[in-house]
């Protein structure tokens, strides 16, 4: 609706100052209503105890018969002043025949009924009570102006609406330099967020302690944005590696394509050979994809939720599948109790199998791969050596960096097995170490955080 602001600033203002003038508004107009109800009331009661005097002295009325307008200072009827604007009659057969006091300046209808009645005429309103007479069978009506109530309910209603006026300016400028103040943060929020750009080492939004709300506004926000600046990081980098490392396979299968498509007639043996490594360049792509489609998982923090993983089955199953996938090699598991951690069960298998994959290439060809699962304290750890050549001690910790080789190996492989491990460590707070094996080889020790047992049964 165009009727409603679009700042909220304005919003703000308007709702406050509308709210106020509401409240202001009907507060005045129930206490006008009171003051009102009391004031007639108060000339009901009056008229009330008059018509009991005037019973008393209703004898001294009808001998005097009509003198109203008369100049006398005081009555003795009623205790009617003339000019107080209050006028007694008495009423027989329809007719008044004795009346006492100021007479309105509009003709007076006989009432027809006994009680109370109000008259208006020629500008003026007048409050009328008419009782019976003694036993005469007569009546007597008694009379009073309500003219300065009536102004006094008119001047009320104005001051009552002047002040309404007043408190809603006083309200809507009040509002509106407090809520300049209040949506300071918020106003902070928006320069900071105009400054923002696709730069992942940009500025992040303005810290805010208070008001609570926009402080909790400030932090979910940062929180966003550092998670799509990883997320943008993350994406960046994969391009940037798959650019790098599928170059050269690729390269590598179309100079092979183009070979065979322009010698048909190649022997079958270099057609064998050349099939051959095309299929060797595929594996290296598919590979090498894998590897970093689960980095950038990794590095975008896309995680599922934490559950509890069983390690001991975990380790059992890998490796399985593991003494499949490299027959010669022997895999020998230490049997464990059952130890639990809370993490990813996707992201910890994969971490294992890089490992026992790792050993297996990286050891004899008909070697040995041990592997231990064992818990100290409140830390499990997954422990997997070789009989390889193992990595020099100088040498061990750039093996973690993506991409990164050993000089001893000779060995397939795309540079990225430990750093996945690596990552996957991390991401469920623990490290991984690489050390010298008792066989000479590489011993690589995974270190995670052992989950919370389970509640004791009382």
């Amino acid at each position: 609706m165009k009727l409603v602001p679009r700042a909220l600033r304005s919003q703000i203002t308007a709702a406050v100052a509308l709210l106020v003038t509401v409240v202001v508004a009907l507060a005045g107009l129930v206490i006008v209503a009171r003051i009102d109800h009391r004031d007639r009331t108060d000339v009901d009661r009056q008229l009330a105890a008059r018509a009991e005097k005037v019973q008393e002295d209703a004898d001294k009325l009808l001998e005097q018969g009509d003198h109203a307008g008369s100049d006398e200072g005081q009555d003795d009827y009623g205790g009617l002043l003339t000019g107080s604007q209050s006028l007694v009659r008495v009423i027989s057969d329809a007719q008044v025949i004795a009346q006492r006091g100021e007479t309105p300046p509009f003709p007076l209808p006989v009432p027809e009924g006994d009680g109370y009645s109000t008259l208006e005429g020629d500008g003026q309103t007048w409050r009328s009570l008419t009782e019976p007479l003694g036993t005469t069978g007569d009546r007597v009506e008694l009379l009073q102006d309500i003219e300065p109530i009536e102004h006094r309910l008119s001047d009320n209603i104005a001051i009552v609406a002047a002040v309404t006026l007043l408190a809603a300016a006083v309200t809507a400028i009040g509002t509106w330099l407090i809520t300049r103040l209040l949506l300071h943060p918020l106003q902070r929020l928006r320069t900071g967020a105009l400054a923002i750009s696709a730069d992942v080492t940009g500025p992040a939004l303005p810290a805010v302690d208070r008001p609570r709300e926009v402080a909790d506004l400030s932090h979910a926000l940062n929180a966003m944005l550092d998670q799509l600046r990883t997320s943008m990081e993350a994406t960046r980098r994969f391009t940037a590696d798959a650019g790098h490392e599928l170059r050269t396979p690729l390269t590598t299968l179309g100079m092979t394509l183009e070979t065979l498509q322009r010698n048909p007639d190649l022997p079958e043996a270099q057609r064998t050979l050349a099939l051959e490594a095309m299929r060797t360049e595929h594996r290296r792509i598919t590979t090498l994809l894998t590897g970093l489609q689960a980095l950038a998982r990794g590095d975008a923090h896309a995680l599922p939720g934490r559950t509890p993983v069983d390690l001991t089955a975990l380790l059992t199953e890998a490796v399985q599948h593991a003494a499949r996938r490299h027959p010669a090699v022997t895999y020998r598991l230490e049997p464990a109790a059952p130890v639990t951690v809370q993490g990813w069960q996707a992201g910890l298998r994969l971490a294992v199998d890089n490992l026992l994959d790792n050993a297996a290439l990286h050891g004899h060809t008909d070697g040995h791969v041990d592997i231990r699962l064992s818990q100290h304290g409140t830390t499990v750890r997954i422990t997997v050596g070789d009989d390889g050549p193992g990595i020099p001690p100088d040498q061990r910790q750039a093996m973690k960096e993506r991409f990164t080789r050993g000089s001893r190996t000779h060995a397939p492989g795309s540079g990225l097995g430990l750093a996945l491990v690596e990552q996957q460590a991390q991401l469920h707070h623990g490290t991984l170490h690489l050390g010298s094996g008792p066989s000479g080889g590489l011993q690589a020790v995974v270190s995670l955080p052992s989950a919370p047992g389970p509640e004791p049964h009382l």
